[in-house]
């Protein structure tokens, strides 16, 4: 029983290291908490321009669009904000992901064990290109 559990708590960090659950938790975090921010900034500082903005264009006190035949009625300031907000938020993370494309890769370094072979191959290649009589492949 115990060398059951020991197996599957070893087979669960392998899937959390393989997979990088932890950087995937950290990203989720960001992004919801971005999505806060955003909203927040929209609702409380950009809305209050824009809402008198809307309401000179329908003249009308409540910014609400009723569909002709029926009672559906649609909030246009609740659109035009999450409209503002998915903008926003996508112009925010293709700058992330522009940025982090930009940051420099470690370096990794490649071990080359058989380079005398190589360049003894590379000698027997350019002397066959010279004389045309070898095709290399």
């Amino acid at each position: 029983m115990i060398k059951q559990a020991g197996g599957m708590f070893s087979e669960y960090m392998d899937f959390f290291s393989k997979f990088n659950v932890l950087g995937l938790a950290i990203g989720l975090m960001i992004g919801s908490n971005l999505k806060d921010v955003a909203g927040t900034f929209i609702d409380d500082v950009l809305m209050p321009f824009v809402n008198p903005v809307i309401k000179t264009f329908t003249n009308e006190e409540g910014v609400e669009f009723t569909v002709p035949g029926s009672k559906i009625k649609i909030n246009l300031e609740r659109v035009l904000s999450s409209s503002i907000k998915f903008l926003a938020l996508s112009i925010i993370i293709f700058a992330m992901i522009q940025f982090g494309v930009k940051l420099k890769k470690p370096v990794q370094w490649v071990s080359v064990r058989n380079w005398d072979k190589m360049n003894s191959h590379r000698a027997v290649i350019k002397k066959s290109k010279k004389t045309n009589s070898a095709k290399v492949f």
